[in-house]
């Protein structure tokens, strides 16, 4: 008679593969956020630019600390919001649409040469064009928005 089931021996072995590729998939997992926060600036961007289609408005993406005044330093959290009157900044009375969080475990600069990213409700940037560089040592990115507000890469290296 045939006995089932699996020796002592076969079981620690699959174990042992089991926790070997868990503990690799695990840092790798721990290390997306340095490739994933490039991405994310790219879609803030473009859904800042697809809100203003959208709605026909006036919107805008900029660096905030306390969420009204926008400021240069692109290492802030970001803020997407409606400029209704178009005056180039944020009153209390136009609403946050949404709230983008840096990767706080990570050290990277990320320049701009404006304080904030502008769409009208056509979607063009009208003057707000430029080069944004993300640099940190895992990742570098350029990020090109033209004047008709199209955004996309670049494989210009900004960093060096």
């Amino acid at each position: 008679m045939k006995q089932q089931g699996f020796t002592l021996t076969e079981i620690m072995t699959t174990t042992a593969i089991m926790l070997t590729v868990a503990s690799m998939a695990k840092t790798s997992f721990e290390s997306t956020g340095y490739w994933i926060e490039p991405k994310n600036l790219f879609s803030a961007i473009q859904e800042t630019r697809t809100f203003a289609i959208t709605n026909n408005t006036h919107a805008a993406l900029c660096p905030s600390e306390d969420g009204l005044i926008c400021q240069t330093n692109w290492q802030l959290p970001l803020i997407m919001f409606v400029d209704s009157n178009n005056n180039k900044q944020r009153d209390i009375d136009e609403e946050i649409i949404h709230r983008f969080a840096p990767y706080s475990q990570l050290t990277r600069t990320i320049s701009y040469p404006r304080s904030q990213i502008r769409f009208n409700g056509q979607g063009q940037t009208n003057g707000y064009i430029g080069t944004l560089s993300y640099c940190s040592e895992y990742n570098s990115k350029a990020i090109v928005i033209s004047r008709v507000g199209r955004v996309r890469y670049s494989s210009e290296d900004k960093c060096s």
